[in-house]
């Protein structure tokens, strides 16, 4: 558009300049034509004007005949007569030469004469042609510019117009075919923008929203830690939640079980907080999440924290856990940093979790931070293993045939001074960063098989083993030793070790498996199916039991590939003399396949619950 608008003003300025040219060549050579003229005429009656009768029009006449002059114009001013000879004086005369349109006197012997020069050139006509030809050329022009420009408003005017709306459904193109290739290409660049923005849309989704519980991530929680710190931080308080049973759900239950626990906490901690309306709920790895509610005064910070608690513990009793979630306070202090509230929200929830079930705490001051925690862990766990506060529940496995012994797994709760269920997992934890770990496992194996040797049962007994005994050479010498204590139970005892902890140390596990053989112990590897070198531990380890994923237990009845691995783990495991129990079964559909594929043994809450046996 902007070219043609160019074009024509350029032809417009060329157009003038050539019929200017033309003009000024032609008046210029008017202006040689009158002055050769004027000079011949003034020559003429110098010469041949001698008296007063040779001023007579007659003669005058004649001399223009004679010398074939254009015109010839005298006045003659004698006693008040006159004589003039040609044509009125030319319009062009006045315009190039107004000079000349003066009185010219000359003298004649005793006579003066006064004599215009008016004149009529040939080439007059062709000053008229040129002029007429110019306007014709002008008038086009003109007329073709308005019709450009007429048409160029129209186009931009439906071009607007289709750009402007969604769809055009104008029966009549725009321009022909350009019109149809401007609509398809306007509707598909419309669509593509449609397209991006919700690409862009689930994408800032999955980068700042949790997609198992729908709350913000962890990402979103750092961003906004960073722009509260640049801000009031007045009345600003920390709620670090952490899910105690999400490892021992997983591990018993399969990890959907797994995914529901954190569902319900997390409705929960959204639930409490609903009343504050500036508040933030953020899902952070794995089992822990943080709320942030600004301008809350500190006398309303209990008030939270107990009625989460108060929240925690009516599911856990639901449920039948241990616990549901312990709670961890701290306060926004300017000059803070990220690292140092968390750690003080991590502390205070540390000191919670060896208080009692679904506890909290709240800790303000940095001093009372990480060693603070560790200090209360270090004299909580010191005390538990002093006074063996341990305690020892139970799982009945229902065998599917009458040849197969009773199997009970055992699992281990730790209570602290006034009795209250400690976390499990957080002790574990704790008493491997203080350097507590070896005794820990050391005691409990031993209160484990001092209690189930007083039982007298004849079933099968389950005992979990951790990755200690596979890196600490000298447990496995200690666990032979505390084995050749009860002598009639070692037959009785079934050791328990996670596939994943075989694979990382599977040099060690041969040997551990040896040594278990000859103190007459059996050997199981749970969580089986999950990992690549699933049927590799087979050939190595010869286990007497695989205990199949609760994870491919869950997804059994919906999922055919499913059917076919478990299928295929337990024929394998039969050829191989392995007897196989499923793990987590919790409907009757999964039961009713699992016994059609020929698994030994069930294992999960449609059997039975965990139960305390002491």
């Amino acid at each position: 558009m902007k070219g043609l608008r160019t074009f024509f003003v350029v032809n417009a300025l060329l157009f003038i300049a050539l019929w200017g040219g033309l003009v000024s060549v032609h008046v210029q050579l008017f202006k040689q034509d009158l002055a050769h003229e004027n000079q011949q005429i003034n020559t003429l009656l110098q010469l041949q004007l001698n008296d007063d009768a040779q001023l007579k029009q007659t003669y005058l006449q004649q001399l223009l005949e004679q010398h074939k002059l254009s015109f010839i114009s005298t006045q003659l001013a004698i006693d008040n007569n006159l004589a003039l000879v040609g044509p009125p004086q030319h319009w062009l005369v006045e315009l190039v030469e107004p000079n000349k349109t003066k009185l010219q006197t000359i003298t004649v012997d005793n006579y003066q004469v006064n004599y215009k020069p008016s004149f009529e050139f040939v080439s007059d006509n062709y000053l008229k042609l040129y002029l007429t030809i110019a306007g014709i050329c002008l008038f086009g022009y003109v007329l073709t510019s308005l019709l450009f420009l007429r048409s160029i408003s129209r186009v931009k005017s439906k071009l607007k117009t289709l750009l402007n709306t969604e769809r055009y459904v104008d029966e009549q193109p725009v321009l022909g075919s350009v019109g149809e290739l401007i609509k398809e290409q306007k509707l598909q660049l419309t669509q593509q923008i449609r397209e991006q923005k919700h690409a862009i849309g689930q994408l800032e989704k999955q980068v700042a929203l949790d997609p198992l519980t729908g709350q913000l991530n962890r990402h979103s929680f750092r961003q906004k830690m960073q722009s509260l710190l640049k801000s009031e931080l007045k009345d600003t308080v920390l709620f670090l939640v952490r899910a105690s049973q999400l490892q021992e759900i997983n591990k018993v239950r399969g990890h959907q079980a797994g995914d529901e626990y954190i569902q319900e906490v997390a409705n929960i901690i959204d639930y409490n907080r609903k009343e504050y309306h500036n508040s933030l709920l953020y899902r952070l790895l794995g089992a822990e999440f943080a709320l942030i509610i600004p301008r809350l005064p500190a006398t309303r910070i209990s008030q939270v924290a107990q009625n989460l608690s108060a929240s925690f513990s009516d599911l856990s009793h639901r449920k039948q856990m241990q616990s549901a979630a312990y709670i961890g306070i701290t306060e926004f202090k300017n000059g803070d940093t990220i690292e140092r509230i968390i750690t003080r929200a991590d502390a205070a929830l540390e000191i919670a979790q060896s208080l009692s079930p679904n506890a909290w705490e709240l800790v303000l001051e940095d001093s009372h931070t990480l060693e603070s925690s560790e200090l209360q862990w270090h004299t909580t766990l010191s005390s538990l293993l002093t006074h063996q506060r341990f305690r020892i529940a139970s799982q009945a496995i229902q065998s599917l045939h009458r040849t197969m012994p009773a199997y009970h797994e055992v699992f281990i709760r730790f209570l602290s001074e006034d009795q209250q269920q400690l976390p499990t997992e957080t002790c574990l934890v704790m008493a491997e960063r203080l350097g507590l770990i070896a005794k820990l496992e050391q005691s409990t194996l031993a209160y484990v098989l001092q209690t189930i040797a007083e039982q007298n049962a004849e079933y099968r007994w389950g005992i979990n083993l951790s990755k200690l005994v596979l890196i600490d050479p000298s447990f496995c010498t200690w666990l032979s030793q505390e084995l050749s204590k009860y002598p009639n139970l070692q037959s009785r005892v079934v050791f328990e070790l996670e596939e994943e902890v075989l694979n990382l140390h599977l040099s060690n596990a041969k040997k551990l498996f040896e040594i278990l053989r000859k103190n007459s112990c059996h050997t199981a590897i749970a969580d089986f199916g999950t990992g690549i070198g699933s049927f590799k531990l087979f050939k190595e380890l010869k286990p007497n039991y695989v205990k199949i994923s609760s994870d491919l237990v869950q997804q059994l009845a919906n999922d055919k590939s499913n059917q076919q691995l478990v299928g295929m783990l337990v024929e394998v495991s039969h050829r191989l003399g392995c007897q196989v129990i499923a793990q987590g079964v919790e409907t009757l559909e999964q039961k009713q396949l699992l016994e059609s594929m020929y698994v030994d043994s069930l294992q999960g809450y449609l059997i039975a619950r965990p139960k305390l046996i002491h």
